[in-house]
């Protein structure tokens, strides 16, 4: 095995925020950016780190990547981008890295493919995550750019990191590095064609490529992370990549040694661009962190009753029968099957491809606080399994009202096992309802790596409770 260089993490342990310094690091991009929670999941997003490389008496990171965002869909929701530029002041930075996610609709925009649809008199999908490389993707990075400039704050363009798409032991394939030129889809002259692929030669569908445009079009600072990060893992080995700087059958996220290893990448390429240079600390070796196990068997605390809450659906629909599954104790239970639907009525087929969720495909349910109280949320509990599949994955998020913000991840299951009964027990520590405000929860499945559409897989979902105590406001 190749010698393993000592990066990782002693300095966890120092605080990434500090409210006394002077300058703001704005990071905005996808999953592989964003915060997690630790007893959720084992995923972790370089950008939770990359404040652990500077000097926390004048720079703080405010790293605001969401998961399952694309560049329309983060300047789209009123929970992201507009809530970041509140958050911006003259003389910070912000970083932007966005691609995998604009990647959903094969490299066409998905505004055109639904303009598509309409004239063909066909469903319109509902994922609206797709842009096109050389078009709208572009031009959505402008719009960072240009709106962050008005505020007076640096705008810098990173790549984003590479997937674990390894054709041999010195390459990795061409989508994992974000060209979709071997396979992509276009629409010319009123006809969609599939399956198109181009020259290596051609980069009209590399997203990367397109981001260097628009960086040096627009004279911005522009990191590429998608070379960095491939020399990473090629560096490794594939074999080292899975067992230790990824999560388990994910090529896409890494766990805490692999987003570190990147976090400290990224400020090396800042500190030789010469982006805060000053403030940058590299150190030689990082010790290994400690692991972070998730509880199989947490408790519930006996503070709290349960509360009523309205279930809605958005682009799902349950299905009427009832599924019949076994329990940890071999016991047989019912529970309700949901199926992926884009007009929340007919069976339609789970999107191929998907590695995260999907934001407007969701469970939801809601609990709202009387106007003279607050409600303190104390656990969230149900009953999970999938049928007809065994690549059935699920977020549990929480927001307020109808924009949804404040969104936290409080669990994650990539694979449920089919047809057997998963326990799910989420206590948080501090989830508090305003008076009169609302709180949803929302489950957001999605069918993991499946290389092709499905259908006929379901997310079945039983015995919800949400518990908690009301508090008089005052």
């Amino acid at each position: 095995m190749k010698k393993v260089i000592a990066l990782l993490l002693v300095i966890c342990q120092l605080s990434i925020v500090t409210m006394s310094a002077a300058v703001k690091v704005h990071t905005i991009g996808d999953s592989t950016m964003s915060d997690y929670n630790p007893s959720a999941t084992d995923k972790r997003g370089w950008g939770t780190y990359l404040g652990l490389f500077f000097d926390s008496n004048f720079v703080t990171v405010n790293n605001r990547g969401k998961s399952g965002a694309s560049t329309r869909t983060f300047y789209d929701g009123a929970a992201f981008w507009p809530s970041v530029k509140s958050q911006m002041s003259k003389g910070d930075y912000l970083i932007i890295q966005f691609a995998h996610n604009d990647e959903k609709s094969n490299g066409l925009d998905v505004l055109e493919y639904n303009a598509y649809l309409r004239a063909k008199g066909l469903p319109e999908v509902t994922d609206l995550r797709g842009t096109c490389p050389n078009t709208t993707y572009k031009d959505n990075l402008r719009r960072y750019i240009d709106e962050a400039r008005a505020l007076g704050v640096t705008p810098i363009l990173f790549a984003p990191i590479s997937r674990k798409y390894f054709a041999n032991d010195s390459t990795i394939r061409r989508n994992g590095q974000h060209d979709l030129g071997d396979k992509f889809s276009k629409i010319e002259n009123g006809v969609l064609y599939e399956n198109q692929s181009v020259p290596a030669t051609d980069h009209s569908m590399d997203y990367v490529y397109q981001m260097r445009q628009v960086a040096s079009e627009k004279n911005v600072p522009f990191i590429d992370m998608t070379s960095l990060t491939r020399d990473l893992y090629l560096h490794y080995g594939e074999a080292y990549c899975t067992a230790n700087l990824f999560c388990q059958g994910d090529k896409t996220h890494t766990a805490e040694p692999g987003a570190i290893l990147i976090a400290r990448l990224a400020a090396q390429q800042l500190k030789e661009a010469g982006i805060l240079a000053e403030y940058i600390v590299i150190p030689d070796e990082l010790p290994t962190p400690a692991a972070n196990p998730v509880s199989a068997s947490p408790t519930l605390p006996a503070k709290g009753h349960e509360l009523p809450a309205s279930m809605t659906l958005h682009n799902m629909r349950a299905v009427d029968r009832r599924a019949e599954f076994k329990n940890a104790q071999g016991k047989t239970v019912s529970m309700q099957r949901f199926h992926n639907s884009d007009d929340g009525k007919a069976k339609t087929a789970w999107p191929a491809d998907e590695i995260d969720e999907n934001a407007v495909r969701y469970i939801d349910l809601a609990v709202s606080a009387p106007a003279d109280s607050l409600i303190h949320i104390t656990a969230i509990t149900m009953d999970m399994s999938a049928a007809g599949t065994t690549t059935m994955s699920c977020h549990i998020n929480t927001g307020f009202g109808e924009q949804f913000t404040d969104v936290h991840t409080f669990y994650e299951k990539v694979a449920l096992p089919r047809q057997v009964v998963t326990p799910v027990v989420v206590t948080p520590s501090h989830l508090t309802i305003l008076a009169g405000k609302t709180l949803h929860i929302r489950i957001l499945p999605w069918l993991n790596g499946e290389t092709t559409t499905r259908t006929n897989k379901y997310i079945c979902i039983s015995n919800i409770r949400i518990e908690g105590y009301s508090e008089k406001a005052k």
